[in-house]
């Protein structure tokens, strides 16, 4: 058998469970004019009955949930069960009449004693089959829980690891040099080209800065990564892009997982038809109190798609998955001509 470890706390909660549970019936009895109380009867018959319940809840039962041997159980049974009628037998015929005491059940017919010990017996022992099937409900929801737990902590891990990865194969301190000095030369002989470097170096900065501890970074700079993703692509095709950016409420004191945003963006990029002045690229982000609601609507492009870098959709799928859970909603509407996602997140 298992040894059973004691914590006083439970301890204690379970003692002032039976101390109710006693004052509870005794009052019973005085409301029904039965008389005083004997205090040894009803303490030395709860200690009894006390004794049949954790026999079978802390012993008998967890004994049975490792073993799984369902005849020696029943044996073992029968036997508390024994124990606990000759018990309550000698306790009431025999010790309580010898105390002097006015009985409130004495024993004044055997076939009725032993019937109110039984049905007394198997109320306890149903009471503590109750008891240890919701703790271990309990026990195992808490253990699932904090399975779980384990299981986000693991995969925002290995997702924080493979963006790291990502941002590891660019040198910064070479790339915003280099990229200085692209744009010193260039700017004397085009400013256009010029201002496209500086959006680019502005870009990387963004996708290669570390966010807070929290893992997030600020949404108004979230918001200023795709206004520099569009503008500098409305530069490269001689801003005939056809894109309407809306965006309504305060961006001000909130946090957002960084690169979440652009991944729809940039998928619109990859297969949208944007030169369509009649079926333009729709980007709203709405701010409600802390609830964004991020929408994309595009027409799609049949031909060629543009490849991009990035975690990628289905990366930041399981981002918001682990990051957000139970506080976000991802709706894609996948049609033969139209593509929409409408993302719902709690910051």
């Amino acid at each position: 058998m298992k040894i059973v470890t004691f914590n006083v706390k439970i301890v204690a909660t379970h003692l002032a469970v039976w101390l109710v549970y006693i004052f509870y019936e005794s009052s019973l009895l005085i409301l029904l004019n039965v008389g005083a109380l004997n205090y040894w009867e009803t303490l030395l018959n709860f200690v009894i009955y006390a004794l049949l319940f954790y026999a079978n809840a802390e012993l008998l039962l967890p004994w049975l949930a490792r073993k799984r041997n369902y005849l020696l159980f029943v044996v073992a049974l029968l036997a508390i069960f024994a124990a606990y009628v000759a018990l309550r037998g000698g306790l009431n015929m025999y010790l309580l009449p010898e105390l002097g005491q006015h009985m409130l059940r004495p024993v004044s017919s055997a076939k009725l004693f032993w019937a109110q010990t039984v049905s007394r017996g198997i109320y306890f022992l149903m009471l503590s089959f109750g008891y240890w099937f919701a703790r271990n409900a309990v026990m195992h929801e808490k253990q699932r829980r904090k399975q779980e737990a384990q299981l986000r902590i693991a995969e925002r891990n290995l997702l924080e690891a493979e963006v790291a990865f990502l941002k590891s194969q660019i040198n910064p301190h070479f790339l915003f040099n280099a990229l200085n000095f692209l744009y010193a030369q260039v700017y004397p002989l085009s400013e256009s080209a010029a201002k496209s470097i500086l959006l680019l170096s502005s870009i990387m900065r963004y996708a290669l800065k570390e966010p807070e501890e929290s893992g997030k970074v600020m949404l108004e700079e979230e918001v200023y990564h795709l206004q520099n993703y569009i503008e500098i692509n409305q530069l490269r095709f001689g801003n005939r892009l056809q894109v309407q950016f809306k965006i309504e409420g305060s961006l001000y004191y909130l946090m957002i997982l960084p690169l979440v945003l652009i991944t729809f963006v940039e998928n619109c990029f990859k297969h949208g038809e944007l030169f369509d002045a009649d079926h333009p690229l729709i980007i709203q982000l709405q701010m409600t109190d802390n609830r964004l609601l991020f929408y994309t609507h595009n027409k799609k492009r049949h031909g060629p798609k543009e490849k991009t870098t990035g975690i990628g959709l289905a990366n930041t799928r399981k981002r918001l998955e682990v990051m957000y859970v139970g506080r976000h909603s991802l709706v894609v509407n996948d049609s033969a001509d139209f593509y929409t996602c409408t993302l719902s997140l709690d910051l």
